[in-house]
Protein backbone atom coordinates (compact mmCIF):
# COMPACT_ATOMS: atom_id res chain seq x y z
CA UNK A 1 0.00 0.00 0.00
CA UNK A 2 2.84 2.37 0.77
CA UNK A 3 4.28 1.93 -2.72
CA UNK A 4 0.86 2.48 -4.26
CA UNK A 5 0.50 5.76 -2.35
CA UNK A 6 3.85 7.08 -3.64
CA UNK A 7 3.02 5.99 -7.20
CA UNK A 8 -0.22 7.96 -6.92
CA UNK A 9 1.63 11.05 -5.72
CA UNK A 10 4.09 10.86 -8.61
CA UNK A 11 1.25 10.44 -11.09
CA UNK A 12 -0.37 13.55 -9.65
CA UNK A 13 2.79 15.51 -10.35
CA UNK A 14 2.77 14.29 -13.95
CA UNK A 15 -0.86 15.25 -14.67
CA UNK A 16 -1.15 19.04 -15.04
CA UNK A 17 -4.88 19.40 -14.48
CA UNK A 18 -4.60 17.82 -11.05
CA UNK A 19 -2.02 20.32 -9.84
CA UNK A 20 -3.65 23.63 -10.58
CA UNK A 21 -2.99 26.22 -7.85
CA UNK A 22 -5.59 26.18 -5.12
CA UNK A 23 -5.68 28.90 -2.46
CA UNK A 24 -7.22 28.19 0.92
CA UNK A 25 -7.86 30.43 3.88
CA UNK A 26 -8.83 29.44 7.40
CA UNK A 27 -11.71 31.18 9.15
CA UNK A 28 -12.48 30.30 12.78
CA UNK A 29 -16.23 30.20 12.12
CA UNK A 30 -16.58 29.10 8.50
CA UNK A 31 -13.55 26.79 8.47
CA UNK A 32 -11.38 26.22 5.39
CA UNK A 33 -12.53 28.27 2.41
CA UNK A 34 -11.47 27.80 -1.18
CA UNK A 35 -10.46 31.07 -2.86
CA UNK A 36 -10.90 31.55 -6.59
CA UNK A 37 -12.94 30.13 -9.42
CA UNK A 38 -13.89 26.52 -8.60
CA UNK A 39 -14.58 25.81 -12.25
CA UNK A 40 -10.84 26.15 -12.95
CA UNK A 41 -9.81 23.68 -10.25
CA UNK A 42 -10.23 19.92 -10.06
CA UNK A 43 -12.59 19.49 -7.10
CA UNK A 44 -14.24 16.16 -7.88
CA UNK A 45 -17.46 14.99 -6.27
CA UNK A 46 -19.08 17.84 -4.26
CA UNK A 47 -20.02 15.52 -1.40
CA UNK A 48 -16.47 14.17 -1.24
CA UNK A 49 -15.19 17.73 -1.32
CA UNK A 50 -17.31 18.70 1.69
CA UNK A 51 -16.28 15.54 3.53
CA UNK A 52 -12.60 16.33 3.01
CA UNK A 53 -13.19 19.94 4.08
CA UNK A 54 -14.84 18.64 7.24
CA UNK A 55 -11.72 16.56 8.00
CA UNK A 56 -9.55 19.62 7.41
CA UNK A 57 -11.73 21.72 9.73
CA UNK A 58 -11.55 19.12 12.49
CA UNK A 59 -7.77 18.91 12.13
CA UNK A 60 -7.30 22.68 12.25
CA UNK A 61 -9.52 23.03 15.31
CA UNK A 62 -7.57 20.28 17.06
CA UNK A 63 -4.31 22.04 16.21
CA UNK A 64 -5.52 25.33 17.67
CA UNK A 65 -6.68 23.53 20.81
CA UNK A 66 -3.24 21.96 21.27
CA UNK A 67 -4.41 18.44 20.38
CA UNK A 68 -1.53 17.84 18.04
CA UNK A 69 -1.83 14.07 17.65
CA UNK A 70 -5.49 14.37 16.74
CA UNK A 71 -4.70 17.10 14.21
CA UNK A 72 -2.03 14.96 12.56
CA UNK A 73 -4.39 12.00 12.42
CA UNK A 74 -7.08 13.94 10.55
CA UNK A 75 -4.64 15.68 8.21
CA UNK A 76 -3.15 12.28 7.41
CA UNK A 77 -6.55 10.98 6.40
CA UNK A 78 -6.81 13.75 3.83
CA UNK A 79 -3.46 13.36 2.06
CA UNK A 80 -3.29 9.60 2.53
CA UNK A 81 -6.81 8.69 1.38
CA UNK A 82 -7.42 11.55 -1.06
CA UNK A 83 -4.04 12.38 -2.67
CA UNK A 84 -5.82 13.73 -5.76
CA UNK A 85 -7.84 16.25 -3.78
CA UNK A 86 -6.99 19.94 -3.96
CA UNK A 87 -6.81 19.79 -0.16
CA UNK A 88 -3.96 17.24 -0.19
CA UNK A 89 -0.97 19.64 -0.45
CA UNK A 90 -2.50 21.94 2.15
CA UNK A 91 -3.03 18.96 4.46
CA UNK A 92 0.64 18.03 4.05
CA UNK A 93 1.72 21.60 4.75
CA UNK A 94 -0.42 21.75 7.88
CA UNK A 95 0.94 18.34 8.92
CA UNK A 96 4.46 19.71 8.66
CA UNK A 97 3.58 22.65 10.87
CA UNK A 98 2.01 20.42 13.51
CA UNK A 99 4.96 18.01 13.45
CA UNK A 100 7.30 20.98 13.80
CA UNK A 101 5.35 22.15 16.87
CA UNK A 102 5.86 18.64 18.29
CA UNK A 103 9.63 18.89 17.61
CA UNK A 104 9.28 15.99 15.18
CA UNK A 105 11.67 17.59 12.70
CA UNK A 106 12.23 14.59 10.46
CA UNK A 107 8.50 13.99 9.91
CA UNK A 108 7.87 17.68 9.28
CA UNK A 109 10.66 17.79 6.71
CA UNK A 110 9.41 14.64 4.97
CA UNK A 111 5.89 16.06 4.68
CA UNK A 112 7.29 19.16 2.99
CA UNK A 113 9.41 17.03 0.67
CA UNK A 114 6.25 15.20 -0.42
CA UNK A 115 4.76 18.57 -1.44
CA UNK A 116 7.84 19.46 -3.50
CA UNK A 117 7.90 16.13 -5.31
CA UNK A 118 4.17 15.51 -5.69
CA UNK A 119 2.63 18.99 -5.80
CA UNK A 120 5.14 21.37 -7.46
CA UNK A 121 2.35 23.87 -8.29
CA UNK A 122 1.40 24.37 -4.65
CA UNK A 123 0.88 28.10 -4.17
CA UNK A 124 3.10 28.22 -1.06
CA UNK A 125 6.02 26.41 -2.70
CA UNK A 126 8.53 29.12 -1.68
CA UNK A 127 7.28 28.90 1.90
CA UNK A 128 7.74 25.13 1.81
CA UNK A 129 11.39 25.48 0.82
CA UNK A 130 11.96 28.18 3.45
CA UNK A 131 10.41 26.02 6.16
CA UNK A 132 12.60 23.08 5.13
CA UNK A 133 15.65 25.29 5.51
CA UNK A 134 14.43 26.43 8.94
CA UNK A 135 13.97 22.83 10.10
CA UNK A 136 17.45 21.82 8.94
CA UNK A 137 18.92 24.93 10.57
CA UNK A 138 17.26 24.07 13.87
CA UNK A 139 19.12 20.76 13.82
CA UNK A 140 22.26 22.61 12.70
CA UNK A 141 21.99 24.73 15.83
CA UNK A 142 21.73 21.67 18.04
CA UNK A 143 17.99 21.40 18.66
CA UNK A 144 16.77 17.89 19.43
CA UNK A 145 13.68 15.98 18.47
CA UNK A 146 11.47 14.86 21.36
CA UNK A 147 9.72 11.57 21.95
CA UNK A 148 7.15 10.13 24.38
CA UNK A 149 4.84 13.14 24.41
CA UNK A 150 7.81 15.49 24.41
CA UNK A 151 9.32 14.16 27.63
CA UNK A 152 12.35 12.37 26.16
CA UNK A 153 14.86 14.42 24.15
CA UNK A 154 16.68 12.71 21.32
CA UNK A 155 20.28 13.05 20.21
CA UNK A 156 21.60 16.02 18.30
CA UNK A 157 20.90 15.48 14.63
CA UNK A 158 23.88 16.96 12.79
CA UNK A 159 23.97 14.04 10.35
CA UNK A 160 20.25 14.38 9.77
CA UNK A 161 20.69 18.12 9.11
CA UNK A 162 23.30 17.39 6.43
CA UNK A 163 20.89 14.99 4.72
CA UNK A 164 18.15 17.62 4.85
CA UNK A 165 20.37 20.29 3.31
CA UNK A 166 21.45 17.94 0.53
CA UNK A 167 17.82 16.95 -0.10
CA UNK A 168 16.91 20.62 -0.45
CA UNK A 169 19.66 21.18 -3.03
CA UNK A 170 18.60 18.09 -4.99
CA UNK A 171 14.88 18.96 -4.97
CA UNK A 172 15.10 22.74 -5.36
CA UNK A 173 18.51 23.52 -6.92
CA UNK A 174 17.40 26.92 -8.25
CA UNK A 175 15.96 28.28 -5.03
CA UNK A 176 17.71 31.05 -3.13
CA UNK A 177 18.23 28.64 -0.24
CA UNK A 178 20.30 26.11 -2.24
CA UNK A 179 23.71 27.83 -1.84
CA UNK A 180 22.96 28.52 1.81
CA UNK A 181 22.11 24.86 2.30
CA UNK A 182 25.44 23.81 0.77
CA UNK A 183 27.36 26.21 3.00
CA UNK A 184 25.59 24.95 6.12
CA UNK A 185 26.21 21.34 5.06
CA UNK A 186 29.91 22.08 4.58
CA UNK A 187 30.15 23.67 8.02
CA UNK A 188 28.53 20.61 9.57
CA UNK A 189 30.93 18.31 7.71
CA UNK A 190 33.81 20.25 9.24
CA UNK A 191 32.17 20.07 12.66
CA UNK A 192 31.94 16.29 12.25
CA UNK A 193 35.56 16.09 10.99
CA UNK A 194 34.41 15.00 7.53
CA UNK A 195 36.93 17.25 5.79
CA UNK A 196 36.81 15.48 2.42
CA UNK A 197 33.03 15.81 2.25
CA UNK A 198 33.35 19.48 3.21
CA UNK A 199 35.78 20.04 0.34
CA UNK A 200 33.38 18.40 -2.12
CA UNK A 201 30.40 20.42 -0.84
CA UNK A 202 32.24 23.75 -1.02
CA UNK A 203 33.52 22.91 -4.49
CA UNK A 204 29.94 22.29 -5.65
CA UNK A 205 28.84 25.61 -4.17
CA UNK A 206 31.61 27.49 -6.02
CA UNK A 207 30.97 25.79 -9.36
CA UNK A 208 27.16 25.67 -9.23
CA UNK A 209 26.52 29.13 -7.73
CA UNK A 210 29.43 31.38 -8.79
CA UNK A 211 27.29 34.53 -8.42
CA UNK A 212 26.01 33.72 -4.94
CA UNK A 213 26.81 36.08 -2.10
CA UNK A 214 28.29 33.06 -0.30
CA UNK A 215 30.83 32.19 -3.00
CA UNK A 216 33.54 34.33 -1.39
CA UNK A 217 32.98 32.66 1.96
CA UNK A 218 33.14 29.29 0.20
CA UNK A 219 36.54 30.11 -1.33
CA UNK A 220 37.89 31.18 2.05
CA UNK A 221 36.48 28.18 3.90
CA UNK A 222 37.77 25.82 1.22
CA UNK A 223 41.26 27.32 1.52
CA UNK A 224 41.13 26.98 5.31
CA UNK A 225 39.96 23.38 4.96
CA UNK A 226 42.92 22.48 2.75
CA UNK A 227 45.22 24.30 5.20
CA UNK A 228 43.77 22.12 7.94
CA UNK A 229 44.74 19.02 5.95
CA UNK A 230 48.42 20.01 5.84
CA UNK A 231 50.46 17.63 8.02
CA UNK A 232 53.60 19.80 8.16
CA UNK A 233 56.73 20.62 6.17
CA UNK A 234 58.05 17.05 6.32
CA UNK A 235 55.08 15.58 4.42
CA UNK A 236 53.48 15.83 0.98
CA UNK A 237 52.57 19.43 0.15
CA UNK A 238 49.59 18.74 -2.12
CA UNK A 239 47.13 20.21 0.38
CA UNK A 240 49.45 23.19 0.91
CA UNK A 241 49.46 24.00 -2.80
CA UNK A 242 45.66 23.72 -2.95
CA UNK A 243 45.30 26.01 0.06
CA UNK A 244 47.63 28.59 -1.52
CA UNK A 245 45.65 28.43 -4.77
CA UNK A 246 42.28 29.02 -3.10
CA UNK A 247 43.61 31.76 -0.80
CA UNK A 248 45.03 33.54 -3.85
CA UNK A 249 41.75 33.11 -5.78
CA UNK A 250 39.85 34.52 -2.82
CA UNK A 251 42.08 37.59 -2.59
CA UNK A 252 41.93 38.22 -6.35
CA UNK A 253 38.21 37.62 -6.90
CA UNK A 254 36.92 39.25 -3.71
CA UNK A 255 39.21 42.18 -2.88
CA UNK A 256 36.43 43.98 -0.98
CA UNK A 257 35.34 41.00 1.11
CA UNK A 258 35.05 41.82 4.84
CA UNK A 259 37.27 38.83 5.66
CA UNK A 260 40.10 39.88 3.36
CA UNK A 261 42.56 40.19 6.28
CA UNK A 262 41.77 36.64 7.32
CA UNK A 263 42.58 35.48 3.79
CA UNK A 264 45.88 37.34 3.77
CA UNK A 265 46.92 35.86 7.11
CA UNK A 266 45.95 32.38 5.95
CA UNK A 267 47.95 32.75 2.76
CA UNK A 268 51.02 33.85 4.75
CA UNK A 269 50.71 30.80 7.02
CA UNK A 270 50.50 28.22 4.24
CA UNK A 271 53.27 29.92 2.27
CA UNK A 272 55.40 29.76 5.40
CA UNK A 273 54.76 26.01 5.63
CA UNK A 274 55.76 25.57 1.99
CA UNK A 275 58.92 27.59 2.62
CA UNK A 276 59.70 25.35 5.60
CA UNK A 277 59.35 22.34 3.30
CA UNK A 278 61.88 23.89 0.90
CA UNK A 279 64.21 24.49 3.85
CA UNK A 280 63.94 20.85 4.93
CA UNK A 281 64.93 19.71 1.43
CA UNK A 282 67.75 22.23 1.25
CA UNK A 283 69.13 21.10 4.60
CA UNK A 284 68.97 17.50 3.45
CA UNK A 285 71.05 18.20 0.34
CA UNK A 286 73.42 20.50 2.25
CA UNK A 287 74.17 18.42 5.33
CA UNK A 288 73.44 14.87 4.17
CA UNK A 289 74.46 14.67 0.53
CA UNK A 290 76.89 17.63 0.46
CA UNK A 291 75.21 18.67 -2.78
CA UNK A 292 75.69 22.42 -2.57
CA UNK A 293 74.11 23.19 -5.94
CA UNK A 294 70.85 21.44 -4.99
CA UNK A 295 70.88 23.04 -1.55
CA UNK A 296 71.14 26.50 -3.09
CA UNK A 297 68.18 25.76 -5.38
CA UNK A 298 65.88 24.90 -2.48
CA UNK A 299 67.07 27.74 -0.24
CA UNK A 300 66.38 30.19 -3.09
CA UNK A 301 62.93 28.64 -3.61
CA UNK A 302 62.16 29.13 0.09
CA UNK A 303 62.92 32.84 -0.33
CA UNK A 304 60.82 33.05 -3.50
CA UNK A 305 57.79 31.30 -1.94
CA UNK A 306 57.65 33.47 1.19
CA UNK A 307 60.04 36.43 0.87
CA UNK A 308 58.80 38.16 4.03
CA UNK A 309 58.69 35.09 6.27
CA UNK A 310 61.17 34.09 9.00
CA UNK A 311 62.09 31.11 6.81
CA UNK A 312 63.34 33.50 4.12
CA UNK A 313 65.79 35.07 6.58
CA UNK A 314 67.02 31.64 7.65
CA UNK A 315 67.41 30.65 4.01
CA UNK A 316 69.60 33.70 3.36
CA UNK A 317 71.84 32.68 6.26
CA UNK A 318 72.03 29.15 4.87
CA UNK A 319 72.93 30.44 1.42
CA UNK A 320 75.81 32.38 2.93
CA UNK A 321 77.00 29.20 4.65
CA UNK A 322 76.76 27.26 1.40
CA UNK A 323 78.82 29.87 -0.43
CA UNK A 324 81.39 29.84 2.36
CA UNK A 325 81.60 26.04 2.27
CA UNK A 326 82.06 26.11 -1.50
CA UNK A 327 84.81 28.73 -1.27
CA UNK A 328 86.58 26.68 1.38
CA UNK A 329 86.48 23.61 -0.84
CA UNK A 330 87.91 25.58 -3.78
CA UNK A 331 90.74 26.98 -1.69
CA UNK A 332 91.50 23.54 -0.27
CA UNK A 333 91.54 22.09 -3.79
CA UNK A 334 93.95 24.74 -4.98
CA UNK A 335 96.32 24.10 -2.09
CA UNK A 336 96.29 20.36 -2.64
CA UNK A 337 96.88 20.71 -6.38
CA UNK A 338 99.42 23.53 -6.40
CA UNK A 339 101.93 21.36 -8.32
CA UNK A 340 99.45 20.62 -11.12
CA UNK A 341 100.04 22.68 -14.31
CA UNK A 342 98.08 25.93 -14.27
CA UNK A 343 96.04 25.13 -17.40
CA UNK A 344 94.96 21.81 -15.94
CA UNK A 345 94.31 23.36 -12.51
CA UNK A 346 92.02 26.06 -13.97
CA UNK A 347 89.94 23.43 -15.76
CA UNK A 348 89.54 21.36 -12.60
CA UNK A 349 88.68 24.47 -10.57
CA UNK A 350 86.01 25.43 -13.10
CA UNK A 351 84.57 21.93 -12.92
CA UNK A 352 84.47 22.13 -9.11
CA UNK A 353 82.73 25.50 -9.24
CA UNK A 354 80.18 24.15 -11.69
CA UNK A 355 79.47 21.19 -9.40
CA UNK A 356 79.18 23.54 -6.42
CA UNK A 357 76.73 25.83 -8.16
CA UNK A 358 78.90 28.89 -8.85
CA UNK A 359 78.75 28.25 -12.63
CA UNK A 360 75.46 26.99 -14.15
CA UNK A 361 75.76 23.66 -15.89
CA UNK A 362 74.98 23.75 -19.60
CA UNK A 363 73.32 20.34 -19.55
CA UNK A 364 71.07 20.93 -16.53
CA UNK A 365 68.00 23.12 -16.17
CA UNK A 366 67.89 22.74 -12.39
CA UNK A 367 67.50 20.17 -9.67
CA UNK A 368 64.57 17.78 -9.93
CA UNK A 369 62.58 17.62 -6.73
CA UNK A 370 61.76 13.95 -6.11
CA UNK A 371 58.92 14.89 -3.69
CA UNK A 372 56.93 16.87 -6.25
CA UNK A 373 54.14 14.89 -7.88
Amino acid sequence: MKHIKWITVLLLAAVPHLNLPAEFTWHPVEGWQFQGDRSKAFIGDPEEFEHIRSLMNTAKEAHEEGKLRKAIRYYRRVWDRYPGSIFAPEALFQTAQVEYDRSAYRRAFNALTTIILGYPDYEQYATVVRLQFSIATDLYQGKRARYLWGLLPGFKGYDRAVIMYETMVANAPYSEYAPMALMKAAELHLKLNNDIYAVDTLDRLINSYPDSMLTGDAYLLLAKTFAKLVDGPHYDQGATREAISYFEDFLILFPDHPKIKEGEDGLDRVRSIQAQCKMVKGDFYFYKWKDFRAAKVFYNEAITVAPNSPEAKIAQVQLAQVDERIQNRIEQYERENSLVPSSRREGLAEQLQREAGFIPSSDSQGVEDPTEF
